[in-house]
């Protein structure tokens, strides 16, 4: 009784199997930064949320993530946004999107923080540079 079981079991899930690849797509897409909320002054051993703001370009596309890079004391800031493919989408170039980037002060030097802004004509990185000063 048991290996009939096993075998119906087995050729359910067999036949509920699809070929069709049925789930959505999404794409990941870089976003530049259009302004931003930072303090005068930044505490050490402080935590912080800094208000991020970017346009979102499409009714599919929803915030997915920061990256984040370190280089000594600068901080290089991207948004990433995450892109329904093959959905009805509309257009929203004046939707702007705040966001929060959790941040600490672990270190007592002055932070330089660049944002990423998009591209110039030839297609390098500009950034919004803003530098923060520690206090201990």
């Amino acid at each position: 009784m048991k290996k009939v079981f096993l075998i119906l079991a087995l050729l359910g899930l067999i036949t509920s199997c699809s070929l069709d690849d049925d789930r959505v797509q999404i794409n990941y897409e870089l976003q530049p930064v259009v302004d931003y909320e930072l303090p005068d002054t930044l505490v050490w051993g402080q935590r912080y949320n800094f208000k991020i703001r970017y346009v979102s370009p499409t009714s599919c596309n929803y915030f997915y993530d920061f990256d984040y890079a370190r280089q000594d004391s600068t901080r290089l800031i991207y948004v990433f946004e995450g892109v329904y493919e093959e959905e009805m989408c509309t257009d929203t170039p004046t939707d702007t999107v705040s966001v929060y980037l959790p941040f600490e002060t672990r270190y007592n030097y002055d932070y330089i923080f660049k944002f990423y802004a998009g591209e110039d004509e030839n297609g390098e990185d500009l950034f919004i540079t803003d530098t923060i000063p520690v206090k201990g």
